[in-house]
């Protein structure tokens, strides 16, 4: 009896730390280019939002080879690390904590400097001398590409 209780108690204990996981209320499949000094990938893939995080993760021949989560921390492929350190290293500078969220989210980055409406879209081009941006959304694209730092991010929805 005193076992069974057990194996019952254990099964609902990792069960619920199973439930913790995030609640995903946003996932769409996209083709998507990554490439800057560390990484150079172009395959299919997810963007996926929930309530203070968002992730991508790029599949080639149905295995998962990047997985970048967005939330209190930044991580890539598990490696996590906070959020400057992260734009840091993955953008080549450090840019503000929120600069991949706002990318995912189709928003205007550095508070909409240089911002020009398009039609379904606008355009944003930002050069300083650290950073030499053009990002540019439409209703099914995002567009981001540092031409001082060699960053460059591509997402073309695919529905």
């Amino acid at each position: 009896m005193l076992k069974n209780l057990f194996i019952i108690f254990f099964t609902l204990f990792l069960l619920a730390g199973c439930s913790i996981k995030h609640q995903i209320k946003f996932s769409a499949p996209y083709k998507i280019v990554i490439k800057t000094k560390d990484i150079a990938i172009a395959d299919s893939g997810f963007v996926k939002k929930a309530d203070g995080y968002k992730s991508i993760e790029i599949f080639t021949l149905g295995k998962l080879t990047l997985h970048v989560e967005i939330g209190n921390d930044a991580c890539i492929n598990g490696y996590c690390t906070d959020r400057i350190d992260f734009n840091r290293r993955f953008f080549g500078y450090q840019h503000y904590a929120n600069l991949l969220d706002d990318i995912l989210d189709k928003s205007q980055i550095y508070g909409g400097v240089g911002k020009i409406e398009m039609q379904g879209g606008f355009l944003q081009e930002i050069k300083t001398k650290n950073y030499d941006i053009i990002y540019r959304v439409t209703d099914k694209t995002i567009y981001f590409k540092d031409r001082m730092n060699h960053i460059l991010i591509k997402l073309k929805k695919l529905q």
